[in-house]
């Protein structure tokens, strides 16, 4: 099985499950467990994150009142990475990439049978029913 993870959390979980070697691709926010980030990235914000808070909250409240996503998923490097499994989120879209740019990115291939797994924990319980 072939896993991409987009969400930090997400990525230890495949980990401390023993998956991390089915770990193909990552956020640009993954970083742990060592290693992972030797794996490519195929989603980036569209916003400079190295500023100062301020400057970072109004760039949010402008792409999300215009209907935008916070993150460009990387839909080529995806397609080639061809994971099986792909876990994002629901809960928040300027926390992490969304379901909807998951399903945006993969819209042209997702027929040949990846999964994607969004989770939306409200208590640990949440977390394990979706894996």
């Amino acid at each position: 099985m072939r896993i991409v993870s987009l969400l930090p959390s997400a990525t230890e979980i495949v980990a401390a499950l023993g998956c991390a070697d089915r770990l193909v691709g990552r956020s640009h926010e993954c970083d742990w467990p060592r290693g992972v980030e030797r794996l490519p990235a195929v989603c980036s914000p569209k916003l400079a994150i190295d500023g100062a808070s301020g400057a970072i909250d109004r760039e949010v409240k402008a792409l999300v009142a215009e209907g935008l996503s916070v993150y460009r998923v990387d839909a080529e490097r995806l397609r080639v990475l061809a994971p099986d499994v792909i876990v994002t989120q629901t809960q928040c879209e300027v926390c992490a990439v969304s379901e909807a740019d998951v399903v945006a990115a993969t819209c042209d291939w997702a027929g040949t049978g990846v999964r994607i797994v969004s989770l939306a924990p409200n208590a640990l319980e949440d977390v394990w029913r979706d894996m």
